[in-house]
């Protein structure tokens, strides 16, 4: 089997908006299947070959199958397939960057994944359609930089208290109370709670929890002690953060070490 990844750099005005461009490509071998953990970014996956499968947890036993897509976040792990044969470009919009270019309440991806042209309309289709156009990668990432920002200049603005209390969970890695930031906005815990479902697609705590095992992933990839990794990144102990593995990931500790990133097979 022959693979190989291209990484393209978002145009600078999109830093907020973007985390990274990737292109994508396999060739050779039987069916694989990615298990995809639980993550703070939206993907776009705008598709060049024969599609894909994606399975949610809760509907394990009927995966949709689908060409190119947009997903939510998720609390749980998804299992993303393909045939054999897979050739994609993936934008990886953060949460509040995906609320202004997408244009829709996030709440309605969360736990979610649906075609392109379900959110974005002609503009998905005719996106899909000019990079299968493109040959060459640097080609394909410059041309998804001129839609976002086309998008992004007719776009709503921020959620300004969303996007506050979101950059202090994210600095804490996970760990700040969500009480005393709703306390700090001035805001009923359920007004900031509807706000995140707005903007973001998951309750605060939801997120937070995601933050934390975010920066528990690369220790735990590495083989650090778990009773270590739990007192560094704010479990309470060791049996609350396998817990937490397993309800974000699907799987143990130990069994999420032996896959070094949710790109490699999930077996």
């Amino acid at each position: 089997m022959t693979s190989g990844v291209a990484v393209g750099t978002p145009d600078p005005s999109l830093r907020s908006v973007v985390l990274r461009y990737e292109g994508f490509t396999s060739r050779g071998g039987g069916p694989v299947t990615f298990r995809e953990v639980a993550c703070t970014f939206v993907p776009v996956i705008i598709d060049l070959d024969a599609g894909w499968t994606v399975a949610h947890r809760d509907r394990a036993d009927s995966p949709l199958r689908l060409r190119s897509f947009v997903a939510g976040l998720t609390d749980g792990p998804v299992l993303v397939g393909h045939s054999g044969s897979a050739r994609c470009l993936q934008i990886d919009l953060t949460p509040l960057g995906a609320r202004r270019i997408l244009g829709l309440p996030l709440s309605e991806l969360a736990n979610q994944t649906v075609p392109i042209e379900a959110v974005l309309g002609r503009t998905g289709a005719t996106l899909v359609q000019r990079i299968g156009e493109v040959p060459r990668w640097r080609d394909r990432f410059a041309l998804v930089d001129q839609v976002l920002l086309r998008r992004l200049g007719d776009a709503p603005d921020i959620d300004r208290g969303v996007a506050w209390s979101l950059a202090r969970i994210t600095a804490s890695g996970g760990r700040t109370a969500i009480g005393p930031l709703a306390a700090e906005l001035g805001w009923s815990h359920r007004r900031l709670i509807n706000r995140y479902r707005d903007a973001v697609g998951l309750p605060p705590k939801t997120v937070a929890r995601i933050v934390r095992f975010e920066r528990a992933l690369e220790p735990l990839r590495r083989g650090v002690e778990l009773s270590a990794v739990a007192v560094d990144y704010g479990y309470y102990d060791q049996a609350h953060l396998c817990r937490e593995v397993r309800d974000l990931a699907g799987v143990t500790p130990a069994e999420l070490r032996a896959v070094n990133s949710v790109q490699d097979p999930a077996g």
